[in-house]
């Protein structure tokens, strides 16, 4: 019988000790949600549409920065840089994309190939033409290089042809021509120089990221799963919390 009075006080305790452990251990995870849906609450006002993410890491996280090494070139005077579809001249991040086969550099133009399209630009490397699949002779396009007269020839499934010079028409390249290929090369040591100018050129604002942040999917199915057992806590808390205030009524 004397031991019915400390079992009992002990089974009254359990709500408020596990009151208490919940509200311990999920105390980080309730301040995170709180503090992200207040800014989103308040993301006009904080200006989080319009800030720019400087992070390469979160950048990394939305696949943003490429992974692996970029492919490297010289056209003349230009440095030409494709990574993960993104094409770089110099230190500028084009608008065209593409995976980077090769570019050449004539006196007035430089043009850049990709797996399925070539780009015309200026001898200042601002954009001219593009050349789709319906220009050209066949694709995709495996080579691209420059003839003794700076022709432009590309190899292709349909074989080798030479551009004209308004890249208007195309011929089937003469038997022997002396043509000097541009093939790119793995650039490590490029790739911190190309994700500096990806991050400076990055349109990703802070919005998304805060709101991926309050849902969890910035941390992926990890993420998911603490807001979802956070959710679950809320409610636990809440209950322990109604049946404490009822029992000491």
């Amino acid at each position: 019988m004397a031991e019915e009075g400390p079992r009992k006080s002990r089974r009254r305790g359990a709500p408020r000790r596990w009151h208490r452990y919940l509200g311990a251990i999920f105390a980080l995870p309730l301040l995170w949600l709180v503090v992200s849906g207040l800014l989103l609450q308040h993301q006009d006002k904080l200006g989080l549409s319009e800030k720019k993410v400087s992070s390469a890491w979160l950048l990394k996280r939305y696949d943003q920065i490429p992974r692996g090494n970029p492919l490297v070139t010289s056209a003349g005077r230009f440095k030409v840089a494709g990574w993960g579809g993104v094409l770089f001249v110099d230190d500028r991040v084009l608008e065209e994309s593409g995976n980077l086969i090769g570019a050449v550099a004539r006196p007035r133009e430089l043009v850049i190939a990709t797996g399925s399209e070539v780009f015309v630009y200026d001898s200042q490397g601002d954009y001219l033409d593009r050349l789709g699949e319906e220009s050209l002779p066949a694709v995709p396009i495996t080579g691209i290089g420059l003839d003794d007269s700076r022709r432009v020839h590309l190899k292709t499934s349909a074989g080798q042809h030479a551009l004209g010079e308004d890249f208007l028409d195309f011929e089937a390249a003469a038997p022997g021509a002396v043509v000097k290929w541009n093939s790119p090369e793995a650039g490590e040591g490029e790739k911190a120089s190309l994700q500096r100018v990806l991050v400076e050129s990055s349109e990703f604002t802070w919005s998304r990221v805060i709101t991926d942040l309050h849902s969890g999917t910035l941390l992926g199915k990890v993420g998911r799963f603490l807001v979802d057992l956070t959710g679950l806590a809320v409610i636990v808390l809440t209950v322990l919390g109604i049946r404490l205030l009822f029992k000491r009524s």
